[in-house]
């Protein structure tokens, strides 16, 4: 996956993004619980607040080294403008790299199910200007100088829209893929192709099904007469 820089919109490539990680894990204090948490918003396309409140009862591990996430709603998503099918839990995968990361952390701390996933070493709670102020530090070491001048990577949310776009690009891209990528995405399909359009392959004129849409859209034969209709006596 390249980075794309341009007007519209900006993506990490997979090489920025765990430069980045890599930068937040030197860290002296909280690094490892702060690559941990940016981690997940990486690999499974989450929003930071959803992260943040992820607790070891909400993650699903297999024996093959994969599974799930249980992403609960939070009521701060139902102002957010992607959030369209907030209030709803939903289940995102996990990939083999989160899942060891998720099971590192756990064993690092010797967490409880009800316990948050990713709090500071000190025990406290991770907020939003912790982490913020670490990942401009993070970015501002890890990216060149013109990269930094663009709106590649200003906010820890690029993660997930790294992640997301890279979902759609290695896709098959049928409607089935779509509906995929924006149930795990938490947004709306509509939204989805709304904001990421730049990720989607538009087919080329010869690719239309042209005859088979002009079959669909087609009206019913009419009858050449009209139909007499019997009058009463």
């Amino acid at each position: 996956m390249t980075a794309v820089v341009n007007e519209q919109t900006s993506y990490l490539s997979d090489r920025q993004c765990f430069a980045i990680l890599d930068r937040v894990s030197e860290d002296p204090q909280n690094g490892l619980a702060l690559r941990a948490f940016l981690a997940s918003i990486a690999l499974a396309a989450l929003r930071p607040e959803e992260a943040r409140v992820l607790r070891v009862r909400d993650v699903e591990l297999g024996d093959d080294g994969t599974g799930w996430l249980m992403v609960r709603p939070q009521a701060q998503e139902r102002r957010e403008e992607d959030s369209d099918s907030a209030g709803t839990v939903r289940r995102v995968p996990v990939c083999r790299e989160l899942a060891a990361i998720l099971k590192e952390e756990t064993t690092r701390r010797d967490l409880r199910p009800d316990d948050a996933i990713f709090v500071l070493d000190n025990g406290r709670p991770l907020t939003a200007q912790v982490y913020r102020k670490t990942w401009q530090q993070a970015r501002a070491a890890a990216l060149q100088a013109h990269e930094l001048d663009s709106p590649l990577g200003r906010h820890a949310s690029a993660l997930r829209d790294a992640r997301i776009a890279a979902w759609l690009k290695n896709g098959d891209q049928t409607a089935g893929h779509i509906l995929t990528v924006a149930e795990c995405a938490g947004m709306s399909a509509p939204r989805l192709a709304e904001r990421f359009a730049d990720c989607l392959r538009k087919p080329t004129r010869d690719e239309i099904p042209w005859d088979r849409l002009e079959a669909a859209l087609a009206l019913p034969d009419l009858p050449s007469q009209p139909n007499r209709t019997a009058r009463r006596p």
